[in-house]
């Protein structure tokens, strides 16, 4: 051991080493008699409050602390004797008249002489104290926002539980924020969303894959009553530190779903109408035209007189306009689907197409296959019928498929129909504008459920139209 250590250890430090040592701290030092008298002032105190100690010495302590005076120090004064150390936030005054938060620790010791004094000590907390004010403000800010909302603002952590519940979702859902936060978001689900969030949740998490976060898109939310309603829903994601946290942007669009309803059946009466109109009246105006322009061939021929054969000519296409007509209002007032149903309403309509265009169109759907509520039968009857002459018109199919069917297992309804043509706009996102893929996209909308365009590994086009059979007894109470 060398002597320099070995003389420390005998004597670690002297008093003007300690006094140099404790003016060199960042934070004030001092020692108060039991009056409040300020008796020793270090360093640090200068670099706190910007007093030196020949200024402050000999000085009560509560000129220090604006609207603190001796009573305040008696009663701190009382807690210090009985053993216990002082620890508190307050504000100070600093020489240059500007305000100050501190850190302030107190105990009571004993000097050299055995005399009871108070040991002090306070460190500058000023922009710590700043940053917590303006958090609270922020925080106070974002409060206000979520409250005053018109949208309903729903955060979750990776898990799904619920983190935040505004006032416009409290009166959306019917629930108040104790009952559903530290709840699973699920709980505002219908099935089958409620047995799919987690999976979804855990699957983003893992892959990447977005299906609904940063996209948004119509999904069903379920009120405290049960009752089941449709809804926007805009999800974005924030990483706050290590944590993930989801928040939800929610309308209600329960009363434009019932307006849009209104005005399909509408455009549905004004389609049976002009079907009507041309079955009845066109159609029987054509066919009156028809027999007089045959019986006028019969006589020219039977008068030996000319134009007897273009007058024919004449009469046949009279007769296949009149067909035309008829097959138009066919399409127009589904007349099989309202008679006989959905099933044989697409038979049929796969049928005229193979006569009207030559293109084989087959339709396959399990025989106990039935769909109870007309309005339903009616959009999946439009959807195919729109993705059928898509596949006719622009996409010049040569082969067409339809089919129908339930998958219990993932509790949903399919409408698929393939055609081995070129395509149309709907395989791309950008040009996904046409206004038949925005109603069929519309019309399973209004079902609850959703509409992809895909291509098939063999290039054929697949229009699929998914739709979760709890929505399909929705539909009629939208």
């Amino acid at each position: 051991m060398s002597l320099l250590k070995e003389e420390y250890l005998n004597n670690p430090v002297d008093e003007k080493d300690l006094r140099k040592m404790m003016d060199h701290l960042p934070r004030l030092v001092m020692l108060l008699d039991l009056e409040g008298t300020i008796l020793y002032w270090n360093g640090g105190g200068e670099k706190v409050f910007g007093y030196k100690a020949g200024e402050i010495i000999g000085k009560p302590v509560w000129r220090l602390y604006p609207g603190r005076e001796s009573d305040n120090f008696k009663d701190e004064l009382e807690f210090l004797k009985k053993g216990k150390e002082l620890s508190l936030e307050m504000e100070g005054r600093h020489k240059d008249g500007s305000r100050i938060w501190l850190d302030v620790k107190r105990t009571m010791i004993e000097n050299s002489r055995g005399e009871p004094v108070i040991l002090g000590n306070a460190s500058d907390i000023s922009l710590q104290k700043k940053a917590e004010l303006e958090l609270a403000e922020s925080q106070a800010r974002t409060e206000a926002i979520l409250e005053t909302a018109v949208e309903g603002i729903i955060t979750i952590d990776r898990e799904g539980i619920i983190q935040n519940f505004n006032q416009a979702a409290e009166k959306m859902f019917g629930y108040r924020p104790a009952e559903v936060i530290g709840e699973n978001i699920s709980m505002l689900m219908p099935s089958p969303y409620h047995e799919e969030h987690d999976e979804y949740l855990d699957n983003y998490l893992e892959t990447g894959e977005r299906k609904i976060i940063g996209i948004g898109r119509e999904v069903r939310g379920k009120r405290k009553d049960g009752s089941v309603f449709p809804i926007e829903l805009a999800v974005s994601e924030v990483n706050v530190g290590d944590e993930v946290i989801f928040t939800g942007l929610i309308k209600d669009i329960s009363n434009r779903r019932k307006l849009e309803n209104e005005i399909l059946e509408i455009a549905e009466d004004e389609r049976r109408r002009i079907a009507h109109e041309l079955h009845d009246g066109l159609g029987q105006m054509l066919s009156g035209i028809s027999l007089i322009s045959r019986n006028l061939a019969r006589k020219l021929e039977a008068n030996g007189l000319p134009a007897a054969d273009e007058v024919l000519e004449i009469s046949n296409m009279i007769r296949e306009a009149d067909e035309q007509a008829r097959e138009l209002a066919h399409g127009l007032a589904h007349i099989e689907l309202e008679n006989e149903g959905l099933q044989a309403a697409m038979s049929r309509l796969c049928e005229r197409i193979e006569i009207l265009t030559d293109t084989p169109c087959t339709f396959k759907c399990p025989s106990d296959f039935k769909i109870e509520k007309p309005t339903v039968a009616l959009h999946l009857y439009r959807i195919a019928q729109e993705a059928i002459n898509n596949a006719v018109k622009h996409g010049q199919a040569t082969k067409i498929f339809v089919r129908l069917e339930a998958n219990n297992s993932k509790k949903r309804l399919q409408l698929v129909v393939e055609d081995n043509g070129t395509g149309f706009p709907a395989t791309s996102e950008k040009k996904d504008k046409g206004m038949g893929i925005n109603t069929m996209k519309y019309r399973s909308h209004i079902l609850g459920g959703n509409l992809n365009i895909t291509e098939t590994p063999e290039g054929w086009t697949r229009v699929i139209c998914s739709i979760p059979l709890y929505n399909i007894e929705m539909v009629n109470k939208i």
